[in-house]
């Protein structure tokens, strides 16, 4: 369907142009008329109409004529040249009608007559049915909306005689008789059995005899699973100053994950530490001197889906207790999914030379 407001206008053009060539050119009448050659049924339409140099009074009829009936739209008495815009009302047909248009000038001496055919066309407001998302695990519930627009594209109030939910048997799982838009707009929801079978279910909306289909999926299906990579030197040398990380991660099927990455950088104790503790009346159960050093930082991934960061290694090299430390690093690396806030979490361990 083509709307009005889309559609590149076509307007017809009446015109009468008559020359007397004689011993003395006498100028004749002239007239213009124009319309729209396809108009919308019941809708406000345009009409333009001109007359120039009249000689005598002229009278204008402009009529649209359909079965034998006869519409006068304009009716006019002058002796003056004029140019007029009005708006008529189209008639209103419940399908496409030709209907003639027909324009008349007459005079004493003058007369001139000519007949175009215009489409009246009817356009209905257009109902549309959308669904929270287009697939659905057994169990969830199915959000959707219903919502009528009219030619302007602008929401109505709509009454909807039957609205149905079925399954993939075509059996009836919900249904809703005879309700109105509340602000212009349906909202409707229907929980699914957990038990629900798979497959494509469909809601039919009913406005009279007319119907609006929409589809959506029943599925059992998990959120992709994604791995993590870290980029990583086998071994760390003390007379480094930064130890630069890498973390990428992808789904199983190739592509990048959005997210962020959170990394942390370690240095543990080594095995058999003694690290004296300290009790007082705020901890009593006793709290260690010394705390093996850790960083860690928080990162976007990239559109590649990966995440690079820097760690300052003298926070872990140039240590007080450094003697109290294992010659290992622990690397933990979380990624969460955008969205899902699904995470992943790898740990890897590096030695120091």
């Amino acid at each position: 369907m083509v709307l009005p407001g889309l559609e590149v206008w076509r307007w017809i053009l009446f015109a009468c142009i008559h020359w007397l060539c004689v011993c003395q050119e006498t100028p004749r009448p002239v007239y213009m008329v124009a319309i729209p050659a396809v108009i919308q049924a019941g809708s406000e339409a345009k009409l333009c109409a001109s007359l120039l140099q009249p000689n005598e009074t002229l009278v204008m009829t402009i009529s649209l004529m359909a079965d034998g009936q006869n519409k006068t739209l304009l009716h006019e008495t002058s002796d003056q040249e004029f140019h007029r815009c009005f708006q008529f009302q189209a008639p209103h047909v419940k399908s496409d009608e030709v209907h003639n248009f027909k324009v008349e000038v007459r005079g004493v001496t003058f007369l001139s007559t000519e007949e175009r055919r215009v489409m009246i066309k009817p356009y209905g407001p257009m109902t549309f049915i959308q669904t929270d998302k287009p697939i659905y695990n057994p169990g969830q519930t199915v959000h959707f909306r219903v919502v009528t627009l009219d030619t302007n594209f602008s929401p109505v109030n709509q009454l909807y005689n039957i609205v149905e939910l079925e399954d993939v048997n075509r059996n009836r799982i919900g249904q809703w008789v005879n309700t109105t838009s509340s602000g212009n707009i349906l909202q409707l929801s229907h929980p699914l059995n957990s038990e629900a079978p798979v497959g494509s279910y469909t809601i039919v909306v009913w406005i009279g005899e007319e119907k609006i289909y929409h589809n959506f999926k029943v599925e059992k299906y998990v959120l992709p699973k994604f791995e993590i990579q870290m980029n990583l030197t086998d071994k760390i040398s003390v007379v480094q100053e930064e130890y630069e990380v890498k973390v990428c991660a992808e789904y199983t099927y190739g592509q990048p994950v959005p997210g962020k990455a959170g990394v942390k950088l370690c240095r543990p104790l080594v095995d058999n530490a003694v690290i004296p503790i300290t009790i007082d009346e705020r901890n009593p159960q006793g709290v260690p001197d010394y705390t093996p050093p850790c960083h860690k930082e928080s990162i976007e991934m990239d559109h590649t889906g990966c995440a690079s960061y820097a760690f300052n290694l003298a926070i872990f090299t140039k240590n007080a207790g450094e003697k109290l430390l294992g010659d290992v690093f622990s690397f933990r690396a979380e990624v969460q999914e955008e969205g899902t806030g699904k995470s992943s979490i790898t740990i890897i361990m590096r030695c120091i030379m």
